[in-house]
Parts: C-alpha cells; structure tokens; sequence
C-alpha cells in the first residue's frame, strides 16, 4: 500500500516531539488520516523500532520488566525495569521512579537471601 507522503512527514513531527506511538496513531486518525494507511504505518514504525532496539544487557544479567498499573499487556513494549547480576545477586533498577520497581527489587532481596542461606546450609 502507498501510504501518503503528508501523513509520513506528520508521523515523523510527532514522533520527534516524543509522542509515544499509540498517541500519534490517535492524533493522526483525529487528523483525518485514513485508518489503513495510519495503521501499517504505525505497525511498520513499532516493527522497525523493536527490531533497532539494542540489548540492554549482557548474558551475565537477568533483566525483570514490570507491568506497571495503568500498562496494558497488548500495548507494552518490552523495557527491563531490574537488572540482576546472576553472579555477584547485585540489583540495578532501571526505573526507580515507579513504586512497583522497589517492590519486586524487595521480594528479589528476599528471595536471593533466602537462596544464599539454604544454598549455604548445604555446604556445611
């Protein structure tokens, strides 16, 4: 499909502007845009920019994304909210701005705690 040349330059005005995307594609349909051509273009947009995205860690790390309230499942973009080093137990939190991030780094606390200390009776 031929998607309007007009329609592109807006997309790409509001994206530098940091709209997320779901906020162009309903800003662009207010618009008047037709709803096929703001639709593939959006998808190819998110497919593109999903596709660019590097990894935000090593191997060595295991990364936690939250769902945070108000998120929905089908809209989420995947993010790493936590990191944690798989040899040394360390959290790095991505996102400490949202109170759900220091709740699950607690509960990982705990839990890694909890491992040491089982994991430590063995040795015994």
């Amino acid at each position: 499909m031929d998607i309007d040349y007009n329609l592109v330059q807006r997309a790409q005005m509001l994206l530098t502007l940091d709209h997320p995307l779901t906020q162009v594609k309903d800003i662009l349909l207010r618009e008047g845009y037709p709803q096929d051509q703001v639709s593939e273009l959006i998808e190819a947009t998110e497919e593109v920019l999903n596709y660019l995205v590097p990894p935000e860690y090593d191997e060595d790390k295991i990364g936690i994304d939250i769902l945070h309230p108000g998120e929905k499942v089908q809209d989420k973009k995947p993010s790493v909210d936590i990191l944690i080093d798989k040899h040394s137990g360390r959290l790095n939190l991505l996102t400490p701005q949202y109170q759900e991030t220091w709740r699950v780094a607690n509960e990982v606390r705990k839990a890694i705690r909890m491992q040491r200390t089982s994991y430590g009776s063995y040795l015994h």
